[in-house]
């Protein structure tokens, strides 16, 4: 008898701590992230007079996005850095249920061009849309360090590159 209830209790805690470790952590973010589709790429520190966007670095080195109308995410269900199956990490935001509408909304009409991420009106990644994304789930990858990818998730929670 005495062992049935061990069974139990250790059936409990398990599937207690599967629970715990397998729910999706929200995060608020401090200063809203923004997201817009990016019309054109031109390089340099800065924008020209006229051009609505955003500046961000490339491999090439700093860039203005000329950004059209985004999207402005506030707070998502999970974000979060993971291993990529293509090697190296990447970057996971889970949008709550709206937001994942209106993303899906925005990547329809521009598949293959980059979206910018921004926050502070700085971009902090700007990764290339291959199909509409419809299920409320951006996976930002591209052969990421841990480094790299953890950087992304400081930034995107408004933390700068120097307190991140």
């Amino acid at each position: 008898m005495i062992a049935l209830w061990v069974v139990i209790a250790a059936i409990a805690l398990t599937g207690t701590l599967i629970a715990a470790f397998s729910q999706e952590h929200p995060v608020h973010f401090s200063t809203p992230v923004k997201i817009y589709p990016v019309s054109q790429e031109i390089p340099g520190p800065q924008c020209p007079a006229g051009v609505q966007g955003a500046i961000g670095q490339s491999a090439a080195g700093p860039v203005c996005y000329q950004l059209t109308t985004g999207i402005t995410i506030k707070r998502v269900n999970d974000l979060h850095v993971e291993r990529a199956t293509s090697g190296g990490y990447a970057v996971s935001l889970s949008l709550i249920p709206a937001d994942g509408k209106a993303l899906t909304r925005l990547t329809r009409s521009a598949v293959g061009r980059p979206y910018a991420l921004t926050v502070r009106d700085q971009v902090v990644a700007a990764p290339r849309v291959d199909a509409p994304i419809t299920k409320g789930r951006i996976l930002i990858s591209g052969n990421l360090t841990r480094d790299a990818a953890n950087t992304i998730v400081s930034r995107l929670k408004g933390r700068t590159a120097q307190s991140a």
